[in-house]
């Protein structure tokens, strides 16, 4: 069926996305200006269903798409896979380095020294001016 051009799958998003597909790198829904991710991915499943991209599962939740097969294997080989553990945000996570380690003070890094709060305010974000 690769052989065969379907008149719906010949958009010029739909030949963008084997344009795109074509590189080295291939490429991700989230990476396509100009049309919203949902409908990027709707159009590149169409070229998978048709034949004509190939889909490489990067990790549970990232997928590429490719021209070749062997293109989209090569790309998951090189890639290191993510941290099984993700990193947990909010007040309990913990920093990775020490508390001796001193901070990383660059020529770009900006040091501001903002007045202190008035007495009576208990949380900062609710003043402007803080």
């Amino acid at each position: 069926m690769r052989g065969m051009t379907h008149p719906a799958l010949q958009t010029s998003l739909h030949l963008t996305l084997e344009s795109l597909a074509k590189t080295a790198a291939g490429f991700s829904a989230s990476e396509v200006t100009g049309y919203s991710p949902e409908q990027v991915r709707r159009a590149a499943e169409a070229l998978v269903a048709a034949g004509r991209l190939v889909r490489a599962n990067v990790s549970a939740r990232r997928v590429r798409y490719f021209v070749q097969g062997a293109q989209a294997e090569d790309y998951v080989r090189e890639r290191p896979r993510a941290n099984p553990q993700p990193m947990v945000a909010g007040s309990r996570a913990k920093a990775t380095w020490s508390p001796d380690e001193p901070g990383l003070i660059t020529p770009q890094t900006r040091i501001v020294k903002a007045p202190s709060p008035p007495r009576d305010v208990f949380r900062t974000n609710t003043y402007q001016q803080f």
